[in-house]
């Protein structure tokens, strides 16, 4: 298995490695390992794996995933350790950049497909839903959104429960 194909069925299964929003702290621990800064205020928690944060929203008593995002444009950046091994270990190396059109026909290949968003885009960037489950895709405009990152290149991908706004400290830009 490849980087898109991790990309593609964290689109399609809305889950990464398997573990779904709703997991806890522990269980996304379980599945990515323990090599993660949090950072908690007033009932809400990031957890940021690198490449992967998860967002969690404290609910009687307990944390609670609520959304998952996919900063796709931090390995434009070449840093050590931004994969979470378990990642690495079954996807193998992840390549710094992702153009849309790759990731497009793998995604159609699996049966997703994506549709543009028709409202204007801030920030420098193109944002995109899977038909199917309704996952956000943003994707570096050709104005070019970072210099490192070619333009038409995944920029994030985030998952979230459909009732659920993305917590005001998980965007397209984080």
């Amino acid at each position: 298995m490849s980087d898109i194909d991790f990309y593609v069925e964290t689109v399609l299964r809305q889950t990464v490695l398997g573990v779904p929003l709703g997991s806890s702290p522990e269980e996304w621990e379980n599945g990515l390992g323990g090599d993660f800064l949090d950072d908690a205020r007033k009932g809400r928690m990031r957890r940021d794996y690198g490449l992967v944060e998860i967002a969690f929203v404290r609910r009687a008593g307990a944390w609670e995933s609520v959304s998952a995002s996919l900063q796709i444009h931090r390995m434009a950046r070449g840093l050590d350790g931004i994969v979470p091994r378990p990642l690495t270990d079954i996807h193998g190396e992840f390549s710094p950049q992702v153009p849309l059109d790759v990731f497009r026909r793998a995604l159609r290949a699996q049966g997703g497909d994506l549709e543009e968003g028709t409202e204007p885009s801030s920030g420098g960037f193109r944002q995109f839903r899977e038909t199917s489950t309704g996952t956000a895709l943003y994707v570096a405009d050709e104005s070019g959104h970072d210099a490192l990152l070619a333009p038409g290149s995944l920029w994030s991908i985030i998952v979230q429960h459909q009732t659920a706004p993305v917590p005001s400290h998980q965007s397209a830009t984080s």
